[in-house]
């Protein structure tokens, strides 16, 4: 046996004992049954790709690198006298109604119900950034930013002038970023932000051989938090598209701005995200002012991501829309949910709720397009109304539900937002925000045209080919 025989064997025996030691670690996670099964044909029928696939793509971070719930508290004992305005002003019908939906999200994810807020939706990008920039210019003590994009281009160099303007007059200014999603955030952009005395973070930055553990798991929030007493979440990221549009047509988006005590539950979930990449602590009470916001509308905040025990959005997606009595009202960009949601959402149609689910009619991914389109037959028959918004790209995560509940957010539906992404979304407990976001829904549903099972019928084979293969990719999509 001559030497590049001895190497062969060597290779191959170390091969099959990392796919041994990969098997025995799916198996011991103890995932969905069809999930582990598929991961362990993966590993086995496709040699050496499905070993990298799994590292890339399989390995759960959960559990790996979970801040303590004792160095958590330290941060939420800030939240204390919000929470304590909360309980004593906590008297609507509507909260009251849904006090087991409330419960499981505080139980599943620490996410404390906050009375005392005013909310304004936005769904208009450029009056957003005018906003944005209007509060970042007022701004007397901190500005807290999180985002999964941020690019140098005319709306980025907008915000970031912005941010250095304010550092340099002595305001305490935080950036994180995504390491993925910020891609095309230019060197030279970041060089001038941490001159001027801004701290910037990147997230999971990609770095060898850290690289096959982190990148599957990414920051999808943004996050904008301004003297501890305004706040902003949604979809809107920091780009020219999600003002400008694309070529091809509008981008649709919805994001809010809030005042009141739940601008404390936003602020610990940055200060948590910045602990999570720099593990320095800061509990300052300063980041949470005593709000005198008297408007009754009720909101948790709510984050979910690698860092927590339970799936808390997913959880209260599917909770909300088992509750539901009269109607659901979905927009997402994309639509791959886990067995969980397509349940819940079948279920509701046929007890005779109102459901209808907004989609794209052109996607910016087209694999993501194909795999939702996968669903679309089996929702159809289960009485759920679908419609493809025409006049642009759909990039808005809103459920609104009976007149009472408003959930917006930078959660999609689907796998990737529920399992692997870090990210927030905001349970508005309000009749006049819940009418305000379904009518927001009633007037994009004009540029939309209804899929139905008779034009799915016209697909062609090969078509559905293409969509069943993509689906099948909905994990890691």
């Amino acid at each position: 046996m001559d030497l590049l025989q001895v190497l062969y064997y060597v290779l191959l025996a170390a091969y099959w004992i990392l796919v041994i030691s990969s098997v025995s670690v799916v198996l011991l996670e103890n995932k969905n049954p069809v999930r582990t099964t598929a991961w362990i044909l993966v590993l086995t029928m496709v040699p050496f790709i499905g070993l990298l696939f799994y590292i890339v793509f399989g390995r759960s971070y959960h559990r790996q690198s979970r801040l303590s719930r004792k160095t958590k508290a330290k941060i939420q004992v800030c939240m204390n006298p919000a929470i304590a305005r909360t309980e004593l002003a906590t008297n609507s019908k509507i909260v009251k109604k849904h006090a087991h939906l409330i419960k499981l999200l505080e139980t599943s994810s620490e996410a404390k119900l906050f009375a005392n807020n005013t909310v304004e939706i936005y769904t208009n990008g450029k009056k957003l950034f005018a906003d944005i920039l209007n509060d970042i210019e007022n701004a007397k003590n901190h500005i807290h930013a999180e985002y999964y994009i941020v690019e140098t281009d005319k709306t980025g160099n907008k915000f970031k002038d912005a941010l250095i303007k304010k550092a340099r007059e002595g305001v305490e200014v935080r950036l994180i970023y995504d390491d993925i999603g910020s891609w095309r955030l230019k060197y030279f952009t970041i060089k001038e932000m941490q001159d001027a005395g801004i701290k910037l973070q990147s997230f999971f930055k990609l770095r060898f051989p850290y690289f096959t553990n982190k990148l599957n798991y990414r920051n999808h929030r943004k996050i904008l938090v301004i003297d501890g007493k305004i706040g902003y979440l949604g979809g809107f990221n920091i780009a020219d598209r999600y003002t400008d549009g694309l070529d091809w047509g509008i981008w649709k988006d919805t994001h809010i701005r809030f005042e009141g005590d739940g601008v404390a539950g936003l602020q610990n979930i940055y200060l948590t995200d910045w602990l999570y990449v720099t593990q320095k602590l800061h509990q300052t009470p300063r980041f949470f002012p005593i709000s005198s916001c008297e408007s009754k509308t009720a909101i948790q905040v709510v984050g979910s991501g690698p860092d927590t025990d339970r799936q808390s959005i997913m959880q209260g997606f599917c909770f909300a829309i088992n509750d539901a009595k009269k109607y659901i009202y979905i927009q997402t960009p994309y639509f791959l949910p886990n067995e969980s949601i397509l349940t819940a959402i079948e279920s509701a149609a046929m007890r005779g709720i109102d459901v209808r689910l907004m989609i794209p009619f052109r996607s910016d991914s087209r694999i993501s397009y194909e795999a939702s389109l996968s669903y679309m037959g089996e929702i159809l028959s289960a009485g759920v109304k679908v419609i493809q918004y025409r006049k642009g790209f759909i990039h808005a995560k809103t459920i609104v539900i009976d007149d009472e509940v408003a959930i917006i957010g930078s959660a999609n539906m689907d796998f990737r937002s529920f399992e692997q992404n870090f990210e927030v979304s905001a349970f508005i407990y309000d009749e006049e925000k819940s009418v305000e976001l379904r009518n927001i829904f009633l007037v994009d549903e004009k540029s939309c045209r209804k899929l139905t099972l008779w034009k799915l019928s016209k697909t062609p084979k090969f078509r559905k080919v293409i969509r069943s293969i993509a689906r099948l990719f909905s994990p890691a999509l």
